[in-house]
């Protein structure tokens, strides 16, 4: 896994987020996604498509992020 800047050990900038990075909302409820894609718009505003497993189905949702809002990356866990 490629290293990501941060200011707190596992807490990621959402601007440094990559396709793939599995990631909590630790200031959102603690939902877990996996992030689909990554687009910065402007110096102060990421939209991040991510997928969200819950109650054994997938969802796909869009959301907009100041700049310097952080989330946690989640350690990967091997698929058995």
């Amino acid at each position: 896994m490629e290293n990501h800047p941060a200011k707190a050990p596992g807490l990621v900038p959402v601007g440094a987020l990559r396709s793939g990075d599995p990631i909590t909302d630790i200031n959102g409820g603690g939902q877990h996604y996996i992030v689909l894609e990554s687009k910065t718009l402007g110096e102060s505003c990421v939209v991040l498509e991510l997928e969200s497993k819950a109650n054994d189905q997938l969802r796909v949702i869009e959301a907009s992020f100041p700049a310097d809002y952080v989330m946690s990356l989640t350690p990967r866990h091997p698929i058995l």
